[in-house]
């Protein structure tokens, strides 16, 4: 590299950085403010004080970090010696899901920036070669900030750091484009062109000063950096037109209220988003001439209060597609009868005409195909107009074909992955569970595209996700459970009134609702079938007291009559007769003195708990706290905690499998806590009763592991040898 004005590459490292620090403060700025709005709709949605808590708390670490983090980012980008070999994302992000994303959306920022960002990499790397002291390799390029951003983001809290990943591309790369082209003018000003020329000492070649100097006639001061001409401001548009096509309106100027336009503000908001560090007098005077009468052409149809204000802003997304032609052709200002000057006329007519104003989407449809007109064929903008005319006249027209934009193919895509992963999420909750026709009819048509959606708009930390994984789990329980009553189907349809009748956005479908309603009634019918349950009817009449043979006969009777003896019973002795049991083992227990109900052997199909509750003589230890406290019982947690093993917790009879994670064994409570992949605890069991369901095989690995096997079969001959020693 030659040095044009002897400028070395510490100095030229300087002052890249000074230029690319002042946009990366403005985009972190802006990062920092998204996730700050978004924790305070957290905080404001909240229903505990916990979950408010650490919001705020959220909330104030982004506002007291956010000097320290841009400063650590310029440093850490700046620092020598830097190895920027290509990134591998998900183990910098974690999440392989949140890696693609963070793939795809720095992929299409280097489809946004283009050849400049291509330019750039070039150049620095030439300076990197020449001087790999002070030059670092990748200096300020798109992947080198995104990979330095990522370790800056470690030391943050999951809460502040999943938001401020999810907005990176949006909010910082996306809007680099313009500093691009601002370092490549500056790096070319200073003579750094890769493979052309290359660095040397500038006095290693001069010679002695023999004869006196020729004095070289006066240059005048002339601005090193001047604007684009119009044929380069057309082709700096193009990349701005394709990204307002694809439904991104940053590069738009905005008007909200009435008589609004103004041209001089119009073209300084096209400069400063074209070339944000130059002045306007530096601009070429045909260029700033061409952007100022544009913005007046505009302003004449956008002040016109006669035009219905939907039809305004449709006029106003063609802004940059006006400023393109206009570039490109120089019949447009002179010619009354342009097609795109056609086009405004009539969208304007359409918008004033009281008959045509409600008719918004025949004229929208048509905004995408003109402006896509723009760019590739100037000469289909007269079809398009004379389709306008027709619409203008009130005549019906066939509707283009829609043009299928990269923004709704991303969305198409987002919402495929957010389907296969609620799918695999209820999977896991159902797990081999047997599932009635209208408990699977709910899961397809209920919580599945309701959790998508929500999945979506709010992601998997928001408080309906919540809500509807509580939903999902009483549910599947109230399906199979044959002691279900009347009371708890009224939970369960206070749970979900309060689920989907909050918010509009969260509000069912008509389809949905009668899923929900088809399984609500399917629970009112088991509720009503559930021998416990009793219809009010009028107290039989009395009757005298039964001999020997009525007794026998009372032993299998309906369930009137016993029910009008377990109302003549104590309460006490009613609450004593297991659920399970029949009509004619309630009454004998029921009639059997306390002592000896007590020493009768449990029935063999009655509580599945009943043999933790009461272990025989050949069971492991029980004592929570004694368990806790032997050697081998923390070894084996803890080991199983490190292994990141992922269980299926068996919570109860009849409830379906938890998925969760081990964290850690509480000695002093004696209980196993287990944890979620974020790693926040969501189950605590008695360690007792997490040892007899992996021994039982209720609770199992969710992939068989060999390892596992042996440490589990080696803890229950330790544990038997230590009852034996007992």
């Amino acid at each position: 590299m030659m040095n044009r004005f002897q400028t070395s590459p510490a100095q030229v490292r300087d002052e890249l950085a000074r230029l690319m620090g002042a946009a990366l403060q403005e985009g972190v700025k802006r990062l920092f403010v998204q996730a700050e709005r978004q924790l305070f709709d957290l905080a404001s949605s909240a229903t505990d004080s916990d979950g408010r808590s650490e919001a705020f708390e959220a909330i104030a670490l982004c506002r007291s970090g956010q000097e320290e983090f841009f400063r650590s980012l310029m440093a850490e980008l700046q620092a020598p010696g830097s190895d920027w070999q290509p990134a591998e994302w998900h183990e910098l992000i974690g999440d392989r899901a949140r890696a693609m994303r963070f793939e795809d959306d720095l992929a299409e920022a280097s489809q946004r920036c283009g050849i400049e960002h291509a330019q750039f990499e070039a150049r620095v790397g030439q300076l990197h070669e020449d001087d790999p002291e002070n030059v670092p390799a990748g200096l300020f390029t798109l992947e080198s900030i995104s990979r330095v951003f990522l370790a800056r983001t470690l030391d943050l809290p999951d809460s502040v750091r999943h938001r401020l990943i999810a907005h990176w591309a949006e909010q910082v790369l996306f809007r680099l484009s313009p500093i691009y082209s601002v370092l490549n003018d500056y790096l070319i000003q200073v003579g750094v062109l890769p493979g052309i020329k290359r660095l040397r000492d500038p006095l290693a070649d001069a010679a002695p000063l023999t004869e006196a100097t020729i004095p070289q006639p006066s240059i005048p001061d002339v601005p090193r950096h001047a604007g684009p001409v119009p044929e380069v401001l057309a082709e700096r548009l193009i990349p701005l037109v394709r990204a307002t096509i694809a439904g991104d309106d940053q590069y738009l100027f905005r008007f909200e209220r009435d008589q609004d336009w103004r041209a001089e503000d119009f073209a300084g908001f096209i400069m400063e988003q074209l070339e944000p560090t130059l002045p306007a007098a530096n601009w070429p005077t045909r260029s700033r001439e061409i952007i100022r009468l544009v913005g007046m052409t505009l302003s004449d149809v956008l002040n016109d209060r006669l035009i219905d204000p939907r039809h305004r802003r449709q006029i106003a997304t063609l802004q940059l597609a006006v400023l393109l032609l206009a570039a490109r052709d120089r019949h447009f200002l002179s010619d009354a009868d342009h097609p795109m000057r056609r086009i405004l006329n009539l969208l304007a007519l359409i918008g004033s005409d009281p008959d045509l104003k409600p008719d918004v989407e025949s004229s929208a449809t048509l905004l995408g195909p003109i402006q896509q007109a723009t760019i590739d064929d100037p000469a289909g903008l007269t079809p398009l107009s004379d389709r306008l005319r027709d619409i203008s006249r009130g005549q019906t027209t066939d509707a283009p074909v829609p043009v299928v934009t990269p923004a709704q193919e991303r969305l198409a895509q987002i919402e495929e992955r957010c389907r296969l992963r609620v799918g695999k999420i209820l999977a896991g909750h159902a797990n081999d569970m047997p599932l009635r026709e209208p408990t699977r009819a709910l899961l397809d048509q209920v919580f599945q595209p309701f959790m998508v959606r929500t999945m979506i708009n709010q992601g998997r930390q928001s408080a309906p996700w919540a809500g509807i994984i509580d939903l999902l789990q009483d549910a599947l329980t109230l399906q199979i459970d044959p002691s279900i009553d009347p009371d708890d189907v009224k939970v369960f349809c206070r749970k979900a009134a309060d689920i989907f009748g909050e918010r509009d956005s969260a509000a069912l479908l008509a389809g949905e609702q009668l899923a929900l309603d088809a399984f609500v009634d399917y629970l009112v019918l088991q509720s009503r079938e559930n021998p416990s349950f009793t219809e009010p009817t009028p107290e039989p009449p009395r009757h005298a007291e039964p001999g020997p043979v009525e007794h026998a006969a009372t032993d299998v009777a309906p369930v009137p009559p016993e029910s009008a003896r377990s109302e003549a019973m104590p309460e006490d002795s009613a609450t004593d007769v297991p659920s399970g049991e029949t009509g004619r083992e309630s009454a004998t227990s029921s009639s059997e003195s306390p002592g000896l109900r007590d020493s009768a052997p449990p029935p063999a199909n009655g509580d599945p708990e009943a043999t933790l509750r009461e272990p025989e003589e050949s069971d492991i230890p029980t004592d929570g706290l004694l368990l806790a406290s032997l050697e081998g019982i923390r070894t084996f947690f803890e080991q199983q905690s490190r292994s990141e093993e992922w269980f299926e917790v068996h919570t109860g009879p009849g409830r379906a499998l938890r998925r969760l994670k081990i964290r850690d064994l509480d000695p002093e409570n004696g209980v196993v806590n287990f944890a979620n992949r974020t790693g926040q605890t969501k189950l605590s069991l008695p360690v007792g009763q997490v040892l007899e369901d992996l021994f039982g095989g209720r609770t199992r690995l969710v992939f068989g592991n060999p390892q596992f096997n042996r440490a589990l079969a080696d803890l229950r001959a330790q544990l038997e040898r230590h009852r034996d020693d007992r």
